[in-house]
């Protein structure tokens, strides 16, 4: 089995840039390897750009500020697309807790969530897919999702056609927030969502839940649940306001792309 890896790039750290050279270079895989660095004006059509001009029928998405932990990360990740029924395998994602613990109080208030092992329906953080299967759905829809909800819009896709594997292989997400950061995030998170909502309606997994978090008030009380109290204990005084920016965001940002129909923030 051969894999091209592509990594869609923006203005990169080339620090983590050589941590992943070096992370790809050390993986215990049987089969070559070749590694695409994508420039363009958006994820999803850096990613599709790689895709077509990728030589392998593995495809490897890895975000730029992502290291894959272990010798044997690739070879776990693809395991599964050996079998005719995956379609697609996703890494766990971690946020290291001494990076998370160097944000400002506001990136660490609204990343509290994210300070944990995570595993996604579907990213690309460091995935693996078919590409016959990718080109069946028709890529990436970098039409209708710029920076946010691709990975979503395309998990709703590759479903209808296989299933997904999550073999707990992981990377470690090394994603700086500041305060300013952080809330562009939530906006263009949310605006991404918004315009899923739209596109898939009930098809979408809790769908109902973005037009609860757009709603005032409401959607500020449910941000709570979503904090990390036993990380915050001294930063619980001012989470109130840091929610309430965050509120806002999701609010703008939600509407926007519901109205419009696509992602544009």
């Amino acid at each position: 089995m051969n894999a091209s890896i592509i990594i869609p790039l923006y203005n990169p750290d080339n620090e983590i840039i050589n941590k992943i050279k070096k992370a790809i270079k050390n993986q215990k895989f049987d089969g070559k390897i070749e590694i695409l660095f994508q420039k363009g004006k958006g994820l999803a059509e850096n990613i599709n750009d790689g895709i077509n001009k990728a030589k392998y029928e593995l495809i490897i998405t890895l975000h730029q500020d992502c290291i894959p932990v272990g010798e044997k990360w690739l070879s776990k990740l693809v395991e599964p697309l050996k079998y005719r029924e995956y379609v697609a395998s996703v890494s766990d994602v971690e946020l290291p807790f001494s990076l998370w613990n160097s944000f400002d109080p506001i990136a660490k208030i609204l990343s509290s969530k994210e300070q944990r092992i995570i595993t996604p329906l579907l990213d690309e953080k460091g995935c693996a897919y078919k590409k016959s299967a990718l080109k069946k759905v028709g890529l990436f829809d970098k039409k209708k999702f710029r920076t946010a909800g691709e990975d979503f819009d395309l998990y709703i896709k590759l479903s209808k056609i296989g299933k997904l594997a999550h073999p707990h292989t992981k990377v470690i997400h090394y994603n700086y927030y500041s305060a300013k950061s952080r809330l562009k995030k939530e906006y263009q998170l949310a605006n991404g969502f918004g315009a899923l909502v739209r596109i898939y309606g009930g098809e979408m997994p809790s769908w109902y839940m973005g037009f609860i978090k757009a709603t005032p008030v409401l959607g500020w009380i449910l941000l709570f649940r979503g904090l990390n109290i036993s990380k915050l204990r001294s930063l619980i005084l001012i989470a109130p306001l840091a929610l309430l920016l965050a509120h806002f965001q999701y609010i703008r940002g939600f509407w926007k792309g519901f109205l419009i129909g696509r992602q544009t923030v």
